[in-house]
């Protein structure tokens, strides 16, 4: 920020006064002896003429949901037990890159993508992600799981535009391939 200051012939007067706070403070800020808040940090570089976004991801283990630890128990019951299951498996080996796809089910014949979703509640979104995670891993499939509920029904039914085109099999023509120990024609969907 130092750097950007000087580049654009500003004084730490000017970039306090525009932020109102004191010369101090900013001083401060640039030597590392204090660190800005995000809201702060956001208007200091935009004083800077810099864009400073802030992104949230969780920390820690990402099997904290217990409902999607459920739906992919149910799923794993309900297929044939030859699957070599991996869970939360990265999608890519760039360290910036925090998505993982829940499960992997591994065959000679390929590799199969599982997102649990225990509530559809943006389909366009739910499907774009998973549809990204499925290019960036290169697993040969990807298949929603869905928990089997009346709300995922009705918007399995009233999202259907968005669903079909990137996953047109059914939980019936995905578990015929899964308990054959086959990959299934495409991606698809399925209720447990």
């Amino acid at each position: 920020m130092r750097a950007r200051r000087l580049m654009a012939g500003l004084s730490l007067t000017s970039v306090a006064a525009a932020l109102g706070c004191s010369r101090q403070l900013v001083a401060k800020w640039e030597d590392g002896t204090l660190v800005p808040g995000a809201i702060r940090l956001a208007m200091w570089g935009s004083v800077l003429g810099l864009d400073v976004p802030i992104r949230a991801f969780d920390a820690g283990s990402p099997l904290r949901d217990a409902g999607q630890l459920r739906l992919l128990r149910r799923t794993r019951g309900v297929i044939a037990a030859s699957w070599t299951w991996h869970t939360e498996v990265p999608v890519s080996s760039d360290p910036q890159d925090h998505r993982a796809i829940d499960a992997v089910l591994s065959a000679p014949a390929g590799r199969i993508g599982l997102e649990a979703i225990t509530r559809l509640t943006d389909a366009q979104a739910q499907v774009r992600a998973a549809l990204l995670k499925q290019e960036a891993s290169g697993v040969d499939r990807m298949v929603l799981v869905l928990a089997d509920s009346r709300n995922n029904r009705a918007a399995v039914r009233e999202a259907a535009a968005t669903l079909r085109p990137a996953f047109p099999l059914t939980t019936r023509q995905v578990l015929y391939a899964l308990r054959r120990y086959e990959l299934p024609t495409t991606n698809g969907t399925i209720l447990v």
